[in-house]
């Protein structure tokens, strides 16, 4: 959706998440532009002394360097600026238009959890979550896309400890330099891949691997070594290329990047969460229909808009009376525009290494630069042996070096991306219940053959009614604009607000009467005349009173046709024969008659 911008609403400005991950995404962008630069230069100086298939060699890498360092460039300058329209963050359920009555399957979850007081949260299955839980057991409250990727990388970490085991045993019992460096390379490749496995498909994802996925892995790194001692022999030699040492290297590197990665993510979670609500609950009477009670309430609701933005509204039941007697239900539940939390307003670099939420979130992202920054530089050492006149074998060591050091650099820097997009919310939630039972009946005010003015009205009569109100301080959280799920962390009963809302309701329906009333200024002009002329009867006192009460109610002169007072007599000025009233010419001679 569009952005939407509004002067008066300067809490919209929301505060960038991204803007120190930015810094090291510039960062890392300079070294790689840099790299591949250079490293083209190099490949033009080698093309114009001899080609062959070697001087492509170090263009190849710098085209390589230069794309990833653009790409982090983009990334970065995608993320400079921080946008969140009025319809975001996506609603906590279906969101119901202003006409519409109903509610989604969503808001029937999170009504059973506001009746509740508590938060659902997904239970973990599996031997390895049961691990996982038992050692950080605050990790069941955190949200769910920081389980789901904690997850992910406590299996990576633990495939990573049994890949090392196997490293270390094979390197150990590896009967020759051939073996040795099929070995090396195997493990080399295989522990770059578990690097990468884990972030294909972000951070929605759930992982796909049980116990049963982890034993493969760890058959593949112990049964590996065995057969390739039994096929080395049909195997190629590597030139004395032996990966071992770098294996070694990258597995060090990759269990440190996700040590660092768990304790930033604990660093996230808080102590369990509140999970209190305010109910109010009382006994209503009111001689009106229950509908008026909702609609009051609707203005309440909309006294209490954030920003002038319309509240979110999830569920709404109109209360029906059809008939002449029956129940009803009635009900309505919106959540104000989530703002973001005060403590977010301000992130930048001095704040992140301040602050423990974010230190260890800033140090996994200072890795991948220096990572970044290892692998150019083996790259940069690759394409400058390329060039020169006698290209040795353990230039591969060099490519192969660069390519573990970019994997361990991408899984840092996508890591702590999950983590970065962190957004948290505050916004009040407000659900109100009317349950009851109505009688129609027709109600008259004075008396029958006395009384002059009498009313009469049908009234619907709610006797005890019970009104429920329920009003909470959410605590949300999402994962960028774009993330289309936010989940609840956390819930605050506001009891003086509940409180508030159910007295003024329960005071609102008190006062509503049962009587009709003229309240109109026209009303009180005709009941007046009418009740002088029910005074005095059609008598000429009666037509004087009457003009006395309407000039009395208007403030105006009655004409004297009205008063019922007979018009001047007319002569002809001619001839002086007395003229009839409504004449306009004399009967006798014909004059014009003239009327003063």
């Amino acid at each position: 959706m569009a952005y939407e911008y509004g002067s008066s609403a300067q809490r919209l400005d929301f505060p960038n998440p991204f803007r120190v991950e930015n810094v090291f995404g510039f960062v890392a962008a300079g070294i790689l532009i840099g790299g591949g630069l250079y490293a083209i230069f190099l490949g033009r100086g080698s093309l114009g002394s001899h080609i062959n298939g070697w001087a492509l060699a170090p263009v190849i890498a710098g085209v390589a360097m230069l794309a990833a360092g653009i790409r982090h460039a983009t990334l970065a300058l995608s993320r400079l600026r921080f946008f969140f329209g009025r319809g975001k963050p996506v609603g906590l359920a279906g969101e119901l238009a202003d006409s519409a009555v109903g509610e989604s399957p969503a808001a029937a979850e999170l009504k059973a959890g506001m009746r509740g007081g508590a938060i659902s949260f997904d239970e973990p299955t599996g031997a390895l979550n049961g691990l996982l839980y038992s050692l950080v057991h605050a990790l069941i409250w955190a949200p769910q896309q920081i389980q789901w990727v904690a997850q992910r990388q406590f299996r990576t970490g633990l495939t990573l400890a049994v890949v090392l085991l196997g490293l270390l045993v094979s390197i150990l019992g590896a009967s020759s330099a051939k073996d040795a460096s099929w070995l090396g390379l195997f493990f080399f490749v295989y522990s770059a891949g578990l690097l990468l496995k884990p972030l294909e498909r972000g951070a929605q994802a759930r992982t796909s691997m049980g116990s049963g996925g982890l034993i493969a892995l760890v058959l593949v790194a112990i049964l590996a070594p065995v057969l390739i001692h039994y096929i080395s022999s049909a195997l190629p030699g590597l030139g004395g290329v032996n990966l071992s040492g770098q294996a070694l290297l990258l597995l060090l590197c990759a269990l440190a990047s996700v040590l660092v990665f768990f304790v930033a993510v604990l660093r996230q979670m808080v102590a369990p969460p509140q999970t209190t609500m305010a109910c109010e609950l009382a006994t209503v009477s009111m001689n009106a229909p229950p509908n008026q009670l909702l609609v009051e309430l609707d203005r309440e609701m909309q006294r209490g808009w954030v920003e002038q933005i319309p509240n979110r509204r999830y569920a709404r039941y109109i209360p029906e009376t059809p008939g002449a007697s029956g129940s009803f239900h009635g009900e309505l539940l919106e959540e104000t525009q989530p703002m973001p939390r005060e403590d977010m307003r301000k992130v930048s670099l001095t704040h992140a290494l301040g602050e423990p939420r974010y230190r260890w979130l800033t140090v996994l992202s200072a890795l991948g630069v220096l990572y970044t920054l290892a692998g150019t530089i083996a790259l940069l050492v690759f394409a400058y042996q390329v060039t020169q006149p006698r290209i040795e074998p353990a230039i591969w060591q060099d490519l192969c070096f660069a390519g573990g050091m970019f994997s361990l650099a991408l899984f840092c820097l996508r890591a702590g991306h999950i983590l970065w997009a962190r957004f948290d919310f505050v916004s009040r939630m407000t659900w109100v219940e009317l349950d009851g039972n109505f009688q129609r009946s027709l109600t008259a005010i004075g008396a029958q053959f006395t009384d002059r003015v009498r009313t009469e009205k049908e009234v619907v009569t709610v006797n005890d009614m019970t009104l429920r109100v329920w009003v909470a301080e959410v605590d949300s959280v999402t994962f960028g604009s774009e993330d289309p799920v936010r989940r609840i962390v956390g819930l605050r009963g506001l009891t003086d607000r509940a409180g508030a809302l159910r007295a003024h309701l329960a005071g609102f329906a008190g006062e509503q009467s049962s009587v009709d009333m003229p309240s109109a200024r026209r009303d009180v002009e005709k009941i007046a005349a009418l009740g002088a002329m029910n005074e005095l009867g059609g008598s000429a006192e009666a037509a004087e009173a009457l003009r006395k009460a309407i000039d009395g109610a208007t403030g105006t002169s009655t004409p004297r046709s009205i008063r019922g007072e007979p018009a001047a007599a007319s002569f002809c000025s001619a001839c002086g024969a007395a003229a009839a009233p409504a004449a306009r010419f004399c009967a006798q001679c014909g004059q014009a008659l003239v009327r003063h």
